[in-house]
């Protein structure tokens, strides 16, 4: 075996025991867990009755766009320690039930393409829901310890998740205009 290799392998050993170690002893069961799990689960419920079931497909694909990119984008943040996560809802290394990346910003950004027709509207409301990912969302995430800022500062990602929106409400129209362009040639 290659010797970086190697070393890379003794080195996630090492590293995934002492994550494990760690939430077992100092994370699971904390107020910061429990808080992650109830921000992971309860915002569906809301959800489930605000939102439109006549655009209810539109709806899914604008959650299920969010939560890859976000996943994506969180996971190339995290490797390059921009920050980190103190307190995760497993012990794995990279969480895979971030309730912001799974649950809160879908929930949000559907919410926004559902009130928010309209280009103008909605990329005024993506203003606001930019400021409020990073300024509220993020600075409850901070204060509640399960968010840690490394070399990253707040206001880098305001343009990222205004980024995130109007290539979310892109998507969604492209893809209508698939099956609308696909619905009038049929015969």
């Amino acid at each position: 075996m290659n010797y970086y290799i190697q070393k890379l392998h003794e080195l996630q050993e090492i590293s995934s025991s002492t994550q494990l170690q760690y939430w077992k002893e100092e994370v699971v069961f904390t107020p910061q867990w429990w808080f992650l799990l109830f921000s992971l689960i309860f915002p569906w419920f809301i959800w489930w009755k605000l939102f439109e079931r006549s655009i209810a497909f539109n709806l899914w694909i604008v959650g299920l766009f969010v939560m890859l990119v976000s996943f994506f984008l969180d996971e190339v943040g995290a490797s390059y320690l921009f920050w980190t996560y103190p307190y995760t809802l497993t012990p794995l290394e990279r969480e895979v039930f971030d309730p912001a990346n799974f649950t809160l910003l879908p929930i949000v950004y559907m919410l926004l393409f559902q009130y928010c027709r309209s280009w103008k509207l909605f990329l005024i409301g993506n203003v606001l829901v930019s400021l409020f990912n990073t300024y509220i969302g993020g600075g409850l995430f901070r204060w509640i310890g399960a968010y840690e800022l490394l070399t990253w500062n707040s206001y880098y990602s305001i343009p990222i998740y205004y980024a995130i929106g109007v290539a979310t409400k892109a998507f969604v129209h492209l893809l209508e205009r698939i099956e609308y362009n696909s619905n009038s040639r049929a015969p």
